[in-house]
């Protein structure tokens, strides 16, 4: 029983991350039939920020001491 309800779990976060992802997808369509940015520039642009948030250790690491 339990591990039906971790599969249900897993499959509805898959689901939300499809919808996400089209949400997403969906806007840097728009940005770009806007002529706003290209999907190259929107993909530079979250290449970098992603770079510069992974530089950050993260609150879990700094509770268990990992600095």
């Amino acid at each position: 029983m339990k591990k039906t309800r971790k599969r249900s779990n897993l499959r509805e976060m898959a689901e939300e991350i499809d919808v996400f992802d089209e949400m997403l997808s969906t806007l840097v369509d728009l940005l770009e039939t806007k002529g706003v940015m290209t999907r190259k520039e929107f993909e530079d642009l979250l290449r970098a920020k992603i770079e510069k948030i992974s530089e950050f250790k993260s609150y879990r690491d700094v509770q268990r001491g990992e600095l």
